[in-house]
């Protein structure tokens, strides 16, 4: 229960115990008074029935709301989880306000209406809720004076208040009607706060409905991205392995041949020739595995340049990250080579995702500086920095790559500080080299 609602709620059991009170007191003094005043038969005359025994009114009614009272605080207990045992108690409930009313001589059917917003604010139930609050409003309807007094003998409370004089009977009057005004302006509040509190539960819904729908489709997207960081990674790693492995053993069978050569002129024509076909064979596997590797190449390179292809990795990291980052270039951009293109596009790519997975920055600032012989990459985030530098899988996948290039790179990073990586890369100026 919102506190608004809990207050106005409760304020409204106040009231209609204070209009139950002041009703019963009316009735069981006027009772006495009349006796003491020996007007008991002119009173008699007036209201053509018995009154109940004066004592009972007090008494009986305020034990009633008692009751009420405990089966509120069970209802508030039980807090929408058991519609069933609440709907019972909201019946046992109206009973317990007919049993009141009757007592009143019906001359107050407010608590009716109290009653009907327990449905709102202690039955969730659909169906069961609108049951509860169709009886509580044929109950509201049916406990009217005019209605019961056709068929039960009730004195009205008019001929309490008319034993007294003009004097006194405008201020019972008075009272009356403003507690029972009061009830009615109390039960419209309530449900303004109830109709103000489903719009805020549905607009805050509707905000966490709107941001469920931007993460999962930015978990989408990071998904893609994730799927296609996988296939690259996989596709580099064996041309990697088949560079390395195939290319580098048929260079050294090339080279090995080309020295066998020199060794076998003059020696034989047909020795000469078989090693001749041989190195032919080894060459051509050579370029078959270049050609291979080529193929297998990042597919942003391949697509356009390195610079081009960077800019497109940074603007989808700025369009789905909260970081920002920059890209600098400083120097006139050289041509690079193949396996340079993509040992630069990896060295971003992987310190862009340790940044957005360890860094906690807000900027990160990625720099190509070109000179004649050398390019340097420099990626510098504002995070949180660590204390000593481990060195996993990627950081040790980004010192091979330099490495395999002849170049060099350093982590360097303090608490508080970010995360640096500079890599040195000397360049080949496009030169194609046999290796």
């Amino acid at each position: 229960m919102e506190k608004s609602l809990g207050f106005v709620y409760n304020t409204i059991l106040l009231l209609n115990l204070i209009i139950v009170a002041f009703l019963s007191i009316v009735i069981f003094q006027t009772t006495y008074l009349i006796c003491e005043a020996d007007q008991a038969w002119n009173f008699l005359e007036q209201a053509r029935y018995l009154p109940h025994v004066p004592w009972h009114v007090p008494f009986y009614t305020l034990t009633g709301f008692l009751l009420l009272i405990i089966s509120g605080i069970v209802k508030r207990k039980l807090n929408g989880k058991q519609d069933g045992l609440s709907f019972i108690l909201i019946v046992a409930d109206i009973l317990l306000s007919f049993f009141i009313a009757y007592n009143l001589n019906f001359s107050y059917k407010g608590l009716f209406l109290f009653l009907g917003l327990g449905a709102f604010l202690f039955i969730s139930n659909g169906p069961l809720r609108y049951l509860t609050i169709a009886l509580v409003m044929v109950s509201y309807i049916f406990s009217d004076y005019d209605i019961i007094s056709v068929r039960l003998n009730l004195v009205a409370l008019q001929d309490y208040i008319s034993f007294y004089g003009s004097n006194f009977q405008i201020p019972l009057y008075s009272i009356k009607s403003t507690l029972e005004s009061l009830n009615f302006i109390l039960v419209i509040l309530f449900f303004q706060f109830l109709i103000q509190s489903k719009v805020r539960e549905n607009k805050e819904f509707i905000r966490l409905n709107n941001e469920l729908s931007d993460k999962l489709y930015q978990l989408e997207i990071l998904q893609g991205e994730l799927e296609k960081s996988a296939r690259l990674k996989e596709r580099n790693r064996l041309a990697h392995e088949i560079h390395d492995i195939l290319g580098h053993s048929l260079t050294s069978i090339s080279t090995g041949l080309e020295a066998s050569l020199e060794l076998a002129k003059g020696r034989g024509k047909e020795l000469y020739t078989r090693l001749e076909k041989i190195k032919q064979v080894a060459n051509r596997g050579l370029t078959d595995i270049r050609r291979s590797v080529r193929e297998l190449k990042s597919d942003a390179i391949e697509r356009s340049s390195l610079l081009n292809a960077l800019n497109d990795l940074i603007n989808d990291a700025n369009a789905i990250g909260n970081q920002n980052i920059n890209f600098i270039i400083i120097g006139n951009d050289v041509p690079l080579d193949d396996d340079e293109e993509q040992t630069v596009y990896r060295i971003v790519q992987e310190s862009l995702t340790n940044s957005f997975r360890h860094s906690q920055s807000e900027n990160i600032n990625i720099t190509l500086t070109y000179s004649e012989s050398q390019l340097r990459v420099t990626i510098a985030d504002d995070g949180v920095g660590c204390q000593t530098v481990v060195k996993h899988f990627g950081l040790e996948h980004i010192e091979e790559r330099i490495a395999f290039l002849g170049g060099k790179v350093i982590f360097v990073s303090a608490p508080g500080e970010g995360f640096n990586t500079i890599a040195t890369i000397p360049i080949r100026k496009g030169v194609t080299q046999d290796d």
